[in-house]
């Protein structure tokens, strides 16, 4: 029997899809990103001093913190001193003198101070933005609309163009960590090194990134034992990048000992000890600062990407991979880390998480990339990726564009609120004291810079001999004590941080402007009474309770109060009004007058006292309290209308 051949037919390989978007701008099409980069730099942040602008009819900064740069600034450019005030208080009282000396270098050009430190700060936006378009380049080299999305989301982030024109380092700090960054990826020898030596020179906290880039490079080391791809430094480079590095950070370290006696900067210390970590609870920062700060708004569509962006870079971590975002993950986690451990405040606005944006949107956007491969591998579509890709990135432009709008509103209203108190009060001193009048304030920025007058910092920044005291049970004897020392002649207080009682403001913002009250006091020896950071915390506490009507925990706070500071006047104001609003008259009229028999002159009390008779049918009274109150303030067209009623 004839054997039949049967012919077997070859099985086809599968054909794999290649699922990248490849793309590669060519020349013209990169002076049009680098073009779209910097209108956009340009003109938000100008759109934002605009608005603001128009709302308050004057410039401002929305932080009371760049007015100490700007001191430092105008004295350095003055005198040649890193001096508070004329050539004298030479201190290392500046977090970022790298970005002092280019103000003071500015000041040779316009002494105008918004538009210095305006153009700076908007100059190192567009030079962050031209940067991070190169950093993302180099993590998506073929694939480049990647790079361009990234780069949009980055330019479009509300807190860099809020903090672009605060007049604060902070746009300085990101270009320069994004830009060693940049060259430590490239393996550009001498500009990774200049940049690396530049970062403490710009705030303490970039120890975050120069320890994220040490770990991030003794892993790559590790990986190229196996991936010969991998490019590391020459012996001869790294020895370079130390030399060079290293000069530049000694040089930073001995200006601050020169100048202080320490290593790092006053505000350092001072922060450290005045936001100590056992005033917080530190999950509250990492819930509220952290987690909360990074899942708002268009944060919340970003922080998708970061997430799966994060588990892809573990991933590739085990399976012996290098991968882009360790370096950007170590950063962001170590930053964290540090701030929850020494400091847990991310200060106003959170600034000091802003370093983490432009990294956060890098691992973000490999995130979404990784993503959109693997729904389209499995789907077997290329279209998918295109879609999944622009949808993520459409959705977070929209609500990047959404928090532009609501972040330039906020902008201006911050702005306004530190005009109102710490500019006001500037310029009320500057009117009403003279040239060598000491002024003791905790805000130094506006208060120093617009009265050139002598300042003492009692929260240490400038004064860093009072760095020591600040957390200690008797602060404001000892406070005192130093001040008459220092000749003061004016305070400058928000009730919120010091509280004076037994003595009216000369300038005070109570009734127009809570919840922060600015108050100006004249200093008088033996006679101020400065109360102490403990009862100054249960006043706060029983107004508190006092406005939620939980009558009982404000009296047992009072009462407290008043045992420990029993002529502090303050004290029994409160409790008078604790009492009228628990509705026990005879308590409440016997405290309004404790409070007067203690500060006859007390014009919340005054006007308080008043107020109870006048609604106790007690008229005559409260005419005889309304006049005493009038002798004082003559102009007060509230109390006016109050004893016109009891008049009438």
């Amino acid at each position: 029997m004839a054997k039949t051949k049967q012919t077997k037919k070859k099985a086809k390989p599968e054909k794999v899809i290649d699922y990248s978007v490849i793309y590669e701008p060519v020349k013209n099409i990169r002076y049009i990103i680098y073009a779209t980069i910097l209108l956009l730099t340009i003109g938000i942040p100008v759109y934002y001093i605009s608005n603001m602008a128009q709302f308050i009819g004057t410039n401002s900064f929305p932080l009371d913190d760049p007015w100490i740069h700007l001191t430092f600034a105008r004295n350095l450019a003055k005198y040649f001193s890193f001096s508070y005030y004329h050539n004298e208080m030479v201190t290392a009282g500046s977090t970022s003198p790298i970005y002092t000396f280019l103000l003071a270098a500015g000041y040779f050009i316009s002494q105008n101070e918004f538009i210095l430190s305006w153009i700076l700060g908007i100059l190192f936006f567009s030079i962050s933005g031209y940067y991070f378009y190169k950093l993302s380049s180099l993590d998506f080299p073929k694939e480049n609309l990647f790079a361009i999305g990234a780069t949009l989301i980055f330019l479009l982030d509300k807190w860099m163009n809020f903090i672009s024109v605060s007049g604060m380092e902070t746009t300085m700090f990101i270009f320069i960590l994004i830009a060693t960054a940049y060259f430590y990826k490239k393996r550009d020898v001498i500009p990774f090194a200049v940049f690396l030596g530049l970062i403490l020179w710009t705030r303490p906290d970039g120890v975050a990134f120069i320890a994220a880039l040490i770990i991030d490079y003794l892993i790559l080391y590790k990986f190229a034992k196996k991936d010969k791809s991998i490019l590391l430094f020459t012996k001869q480079q790294l020895i370079k990048i130390l030399i060079i590095s290293g000069a530049i950070t000694l040089l930073y370290f001995a200006l601050n000992l020169s100048l202080s006696g320490s290593l790092l900067p006053n505000t350092y210390n001072a922060k450290l000890t005045y936001y100590a970590p056992e005033f917080r609870p530190r999950a509250e920062f990492l819930q509220e600062e952290v987690w909360q700060y990074f899942t708002s708004g268009a944060y919340v569509y970003i922080m998708i990407g970061f997430v799966i962006g994060f588990i892809f870079t573990l991933k590739n971590i085990f399976k012996g991979k290098y991968d882009q975002n360790i370096l950007y993950i170590i950063f962001i986690l170590l930053l964290i880390f540090i701030y929850w451990y020494k400091l847990p405040y991310a200060h106003r606005f959170g600034r000091y998480m802003m370093p983490i944006i432009p990294f956060f949107v890098l691992v973000a956007a490999s995130g979404f990339k990784e993503a959109a491969m693997l729904i389209a591998s499995f789907l077997k579509s290329k279209q998918v990726v295109i879609f999944v890709l622009s949808l993520a990135g459409l959705v977070i432009l929209f609500f990047s564009i959404n928090d532009i709008a609501e972040s330039r509103k906020m902008y201006a209203d911050e702005c306004k609120y530190i005009y109102d108190r710490q500019v006001k009060a500037a310029l009320w001193i500057n009117e009403h004291s003279a040239e060598t009048d000491v002024v003791a304030t905790h805000d130094v920025g506006a208060i120093a810079f617009y009265t050139q007058r002598k300042i003492v910092d009692v929260a240490g920044l400038v004064t860093p001999e009072l760095i020591t005291k600040l957390n200690e049970k008797d602060y404001s004897k000892y406070m005192t004590n130093y001040l008459k020392e220092k000749n003061v002649k004016y305070l400058a207080f928000l009730r919120e941080w010091y509280r004076v009682t037994n003595q009216n403001p000369l300038f005070s913002t109570a009734n127009k402007l809570p919840p922060e009250i600015m108050e100006v006091y004249e200093f008088i020896p033996d006679k101020t009474m400065i109360l102490s950071g403990e009862m100054k915390s249960m006043l706060m506490y029983a107004e508190n309770m006092i406005m939620q009507k939980q009558i009982k925990n404000a009296l047992q706070a009072l009462t407290k109060g008043a045992s420990i500071e029993p002529k502090a006047s303050v004290v029994y104001f409160y409790l008078g009004a604790a009492y009228m609003t628990a509705g026990d008259n005879v308590n409440a009229e016997k405290n309004f007058l404790k409070a007067l028999e203690i500060f006859p002159e007390y014009n919340d009390a005054l006007v308080q006292t008043g107020f109870f008779y006048k609604n106790t049918g007690k008229k005559e009274e409260a005419r005889k309290y309304f006049e005493r109150y009038l002798k004082l303030y003559p102009d007060d067209k509230e109390v006016q209308g109050l004893y016109k009623s009891v008049l009438d």
